[in-house]
């Protein structure tokens, strides 16, 4: 008896937990019967089948989540899998990664799209994928040629040329932004740089690229969310508005646009935010009739085209908290601008420290959770007869600046010459005098791989006969670099956050990855980044090394400003350098050490 019921015990544990080469499979009950604590945490990737329906239509759905894990998005308060089995449909979940980016969730996806057909006999199925999922799918059928196992796929808010909030992950002061929104790593292959270099060319230009089996679904909402999410989609989406318009708290709306797919809802249409737009409640009722073939033509007839220009503007100087040599400056002859500002605490309060200045608050009335919101964005008018004026708050901040009506900065990356330009407009005086500089980091390899690499500090050249700054980023290894602009100027102070792409994608790297070792016999490293008085390095490999060893060390702040510039013998392997004389904030450090460059990102305290 007890040997039957080991048996029996094998069974059931076998039929509900099975694996595949990067899968764990796991059965579903129906969906009256399922609970979030039923799937629990996405830790594995894993393929969780749904029960079959009485009514079983022949046809196959697969979910797919983006950043948002699985369990946060198909399993909690998301009629989905009810809605579909209800339908007939066979539902299928696949949970691929949280952080790894579209590569290798598309390769994923492409090995559970075999599994899935190979298990229910069907020679396709169709995909409802939400936000980073859409990029998956893209790569399962193109790059791993699954395009003829795939009927349909129905994006959800897919950020197809990339999210704003993206390139600003890729800045070490302001990646808390990305975190807050209660997104993962793998921000790098959703910059909108690297979607408009390298992803859009590759599939747009794809021998097999079909894009009429592309449905898209883009909110508009990200002021109108219903779920606990809300507030974060509210601060995400300020954030976006003031560089990419209408949008839904992480993708705007024509950032949804895969070209030549069918969109389902114009511009302002879906008032919905980027969770809402997962859920089934909300989009299945148009979803389904495409799928069963009743949907009326003129629903979904029309295509979207968009063209991600490579061209930012701003209006704006960006201050941060931790820089205290850092003050908002407004234009010359201008007393008034908008301040907005973003803060991870939920109790923050601003106050001028300049006399005539005054700030009046801002209330956001255009969301049902304005208090919840307010506790994460701030917007005041400010008003001042003083050209420089600090801020002081209890919380840590970034603010934007705004005058609309004064000086615009207008930065591009033509990604075919190599050629950064910035220029402006709505000036008053010459502006060949205007320094600009260029903090680049080199943030991610063509596949997306994170890499720490070293930072610079760029000045860009004035150009005469194009009236623009110019730099020449072929100089730069293959690769995805972040880029933060300052432009200084007697009459104004600009800033942009953006970035570049250097390279061409080879698809047959991903399969060979390798680890170049470093040759060097000297290696230095700065043993605290928190830093009161004294920088201290240690370098390795010292004690064999029988020349004598110079090092030059320039520390720049964020504004691309030179603030320490010094030469000197290194005489033992633990040396210190004196930067007492910095104002507190974020800087960084280049160490010229015998013609090798390393460099090192730094809070003086």
């Amino acid at each position: 008896m007890k040997l039957k019921l080991l048996k029996l015990f094998i069974l059931i544990f076998y039929s509900n937990i099975l694996f595949s080469q990067n899968f764990h499979e796991k059965q579903l009950p129906t969906p009256d019967n399922l609970s979030s604590l039923f799937i629990g945490p996405l830790i594995h990737s894993t393929i969780h089948y749904g029960a079959v329906p009485n009514n079983f239509n022949g046809k196959v759905i697969l979910f797919n989540h983006g950043y948002i894990d699985l369990n946060q998005l198909f399993f909690t308060n998301n009629t989905f899998y009810q809605e579909a089995y209800n339908a007939g449909y066979q539902v299928v979940f696949v949970a691929t990664t949280r952080g790894e980016g579209m590569w290798k969730n598309g390769q994923l996806l492409a090995e559970s799209i075999d599994i899935i057909c190979n298990k229910y006999n069907v020679n396709n199925l169709n995909i409802v994928a939400h936000s980073n999922g859409g990029k998956a799918s893209e790569v399962a059928m193109y790059a791993y040629n699954k395009s003829n196992k795939v009927n349909k796929v129905f994006a959800l808010g897919t950020p197809y040329w990339g999210t704003y909030l993206a390139d600003l992950s890729q800045q070490w002061w302001f990646n808390w932004i990305w975190r807050h929104t209660g997104l993962n790593e793998g921000s790098a292959t959703s910059t909108t740089y690297y979607c408009r270099n390298i992803v859009r060319p590759y599939f747009d230009n794809h021998p097999n690229n079909e894009p009429d089996k592309f449905y898209i679904i883009g909110g508009s909402g990200f002021a109108s969310g219903h779920t606990i999410l809300a507030p974060l989609m509210f601060t995400s989406g300020a954030i976006l508005y003031t560089r990419e318009g209408t949008n839904d708290g992480v993708a705007s709306y024509n950032s949804t646009l895969r070209p030549n797919g069918n969109f389902l809802f114009n511009k302002n249409e879906l008032r919905l935010d980027h969770i809402d737009v997962a859920l089934g409640q909300y989009v299945w009722n148009y979803i389904e009739p495409i799928l069963s073939g009743n949907s009326p033509r003129n629903a979904i007839n029309r295509k979207g085209n968009s063209h991600k220009e490579s061209e930012i503007s701003s209006d704006y100087q960006i201050v941060h908290s931790e820089n205290s040599y850092d003050q908002l400056t407004l234009d010359i002859d201008n007393s008034k601008a908008r301040l907005v500002v973003f803060h991870p605490s939920k109790k923050s309060s601003f106050k001028l420290k300049s006399n005539n200045s005054s700030l009046s608050e801002n209330k956001f009335i255009c969301s049902k959770k304005s208090n919840d919101i307010n506790n994460h964005v701030s917007s005041y008018n400010l008003l001042s007869e003083n050209n420089k004026i600090d801020i002081s708050s209890n919380s840590k901040y970034v603010a934007y600046l705004h005058q609309p009506n004064g000086v615009k900065m207008i930065y591009n990356h033509d990604h075919s010459s190599n050629l950064i330009r910035v220029n402006f407009v709505n000036t008053k005086n010459p502006i060949h005098a205007t320094n600009i500089s260029a903090v680049i980091s080199k943030t991610a390899d063509l596949a997306g791989n994170k890499i720490t690499g070293n930072t610079f500090i760029k000045t860009l050249d004035y150009n005469e006969n194009s009236e623009s700054f110019v730099l020449d980023t072929s100089v730069f290894d293959n690769g995805s670099y972040s880029v933060y602009i300052s432009a200084n100027h007697e009459d104004f102070k600009r800033n942009i956050i953006s970035g570049f792409t250097v390279g061409k994608l080879d698809i047959s790297s991903f399969a060979n990855k390798t680890t170049i070792q470093s040759t060097n016999k000297l290696t230095l490293q700065l043993q605290n980044t928190l830093v009161e008085h004294y920088l201290k390095f240690n370098l390795t490999g010292f004690e064999n090394y029988n020349t004598a060893t110079n090092y030059r060390i320039n520390v720049f702040n964020l504004n691309g400003q030179k603030v320490i510039e010094r030469t000197e013998e290194i005489r033992s392997k633990n040396f210190e350098v004196n930067v007492e004389e910095l104002h507190s904030g974020l800087y960084i450090v280049q160490v010229d050490l015998n013609g090798k460059l390393k460099s090192f990102k730094i809070v003086k305290q």
